[in-house]
């Protein structure tokens, strides 16, 4: 039987140092930050806070900078 649709990945996004965030997390809610960190398929961000987060470049978030 021959397969006729492929999966496709999705392509990611990624965001730039500096760049404002707003990253809605499933569990915790929405948080805002500045991004101080790019690593292969994630990204840190710095609340206003203080507190650093960490969202996959797949998860629901946005630049708030555009």
């Amino acid at each position: 039987m021959k397969r006729t649709h492929q999966r496709k990945m999705a392509k990611t996004k990624t965001p730039e140092i500096g760049d404002m965030i707003e990253h809605t997390c499933t569990l915790n809610g929405k948080f805002e930050g500045k991004v101080v960190q790019l690593l292969s398929m994630q990204f840190i961000y710095e609340t206003k806070e203080g507190w650093h987060r960490h969202c996959m470049f797949r998860e629901d978030w946005k630049k708030l900078n555009d």
